[in-house]
């Protein structure tokens, strides 16, 4: 079973807010979840400080403290060991210039669903929004259409929220299809095929955000006009050359983005949209 209800926490030491540690405990607390910390840094006792503040809410805490340059190693030994359902993380706000930073490498390398929290302002009674591309014509990015609407829909359901979504459209261009040639056409057919997805996986979304793309500058955009406090996304995970050349919309989105970000890979909502509902 991919999904359980056991939490990795990545907290860094150099991280003046812990927002991540005051999402955790909401989430944990919900939950019922067990919690493994990962403290990056060298003060104890601040790692100490951050596990009463969990075990004070009723929390089973393990805590683990490793380098930051081997943080990727322990993560990806975790994983291997038991599955996890969820690794949240504050989203560092460091560039890496042309490297790939270490919440990229994240997002690429971990199966389990990965949260990076921006914010401090709660989920209740917000907007949770879902991006999807509605235009894919592969199997396996509709598929991840469907999970990201799914689980957007039950957060948004769990925490009293409105339920929105937003699709980056591709630029008009020439070509033999004559839709593809028209803005205007084009986000009309990408709307068209969202409502029949929501229609088909009997969700309503009470806001549509339909633009222009590319996804990393419009589902930013969106977000902001809609005040999301969440975004769930989905993610391939490309990795390798082909990773380092195209790379993938969802970290690419992840430092344009002013709110919480939720990244999934295909195949998990059958199993975290049951958790989300106890």
């Amino acid at each position: 079973m991919l999904l359980n209800k056991r939490l990795l926490l990545v907290l860094d030491q150099q991280d003046q807010s812990c927002n991540a540690l005051q999402r955790c405990r909401l989430i944990a607390g919900r939950l019922h979840s067990q919690v493994t910390l990962i403290w990056l840094g060298d003060s104890i006792e601040k790692a100490e400080a951050a596990v009463q503040q969990l075990e004070s809410d009723g929390i089973s805490v393990a805590l683990h403290v490793v380098a930051r340059d081997k943080l990727l190693k322990l993560l990806a030994k975790f994983l291997q060991q038991q599955p996890f359902g969820l690794l949240i993380k504050s989203c560092d706000p460091r560039s890496k210039g042309f490297m790939t930073s270490v919440d990229g490498q994240i997002l690429r390398e971990l199966p389990c669903p990965v949260l990076m929290v921006k914010r401090d302002l709660l989920w209740q009674d917000g907007v949770v929004m879902a991006a999807v591309n509605s235009l894919a014509n592969d199997a396996h990015q509709r598929r991840l259409n469907d999970d990201v609407l799914k689980v957007a829909a039950q957060i948004a359901l769990a925490t009293g929220s409105t339920l929105a979504a937003a699709v980056a459209c591709p630029s008009a261009m020439m070509g033999a299809d004559p839709v593809m040639q028209s803005e205007e056409l084009i986000q009309k057919k990408a709307h068209q095929a969202l409502e029949a997805q929501l229609s088909r996986l009997q969700l309503q979304a009470q806001d549509v955000a339909v633009g222009e793309g590319p996804a990393e500058y419009w589902i930013p955009e969106a977000a902001a006009k809609q005040s999301a406090r969440l975004v769930v996304i989905g993610t391939r995970a490309r990795g390798g050359l082909k990773g380092a050349l195209i790379g993938n919309t969802a970290e690419r989105i992840l430092p344009r983005l002013d709110c919480d970000i939720l990244v999934l890979r295909i195949g998990l909502s059958d199993q975290v949209v049951p958790v989300l509902q106890q």
